[in-house]
């Protein structure tokens, strides 16, 4: 449905998932939490790149591809696509929005699973949605585009078609902080840390 994906890893990950875990020791339960983190964290971007490739099929365009990781990178994606004609600004806000959509409606999903707050996998895609947003922030208010090869972010790509990036950017914050507070309170670990706040 996506075209290709150019990095096939992301099948391992999915898999280790649903090995079951057997009686291992301390350092061996370690390990496979820490393969776990990862495999949550590079699902997130997957599902944020999927939310891109989504959005682009809805407005027809063909050759979508997903690169997670991107070319010379590692810990973030890029989805490209073939549109049949212009966007129009409307369409192209829904395209540059659609990756974090889709990556929060993940995070939210774990949230309001009580069954994989204890999961490393599914605590680090709703870990990785709250870094995700307050990176897009952050990089948003402190890079700017065409400085050292900085192309922007989704952020810059919705004020590029005529969104107000102030109000996106004021909403992944208090989406975020509202997200971390109710992690608080239900006891899911941000990266295995506890939040007390």
């Amino acid at each position: 449905m996506f075209g290709r994906i150019t990095w096939p890893m992301a099948a391992a990950f999915f898999t280790l998932t649903l090995v079951p875990q057997s009686p291992a020791h301390a350092q061996e339960r370690d390990v496979r939490n820490a393969v776990e983190s990862v495999a949550g964290i590079y699902s997130s971007i997957y599902l944020h790149e999927a939310g891109h490739a989504l959005a682009a099929k809805v407005f027809g365009a063909t050759d979508v591809v997903i690169e997670v990781p991107r070319k010379g990178s590692f810990m973030n994606g890029g989805t490209t696509a073939q549109f049949p004609a212009p966007l129009s600004p409307a369409q192209r806000q829904i395209f540059a929005a659609s990756g974090l959509l889709a990556a929060n409606l993940a995070g939210e999903f774990v949230l309001q699973q009580p069954g994989l707050h204890a999961s490393p996998y599914a605590q680090s895609i709703l870990g990785t949605s709250v870094f995700s947003n307050v990176i897009h922030v952050t990089q948003y208010y402190t890079r700017i585009r065409g400085v050292k090869g900085w192309a922007g972010n989704d952020i810059d790509q919705y004020e590029l078609a005529g969104g107000n990036p102030h109000a996106f950017s004021a909403a992944l914050v208090a989406y975020s902080l509202w997200t971390l507070q109710r992690m608080q309170k239900r006891d899911v670990p941000l990266f295995f840390v506890s939040l007390r706040f």
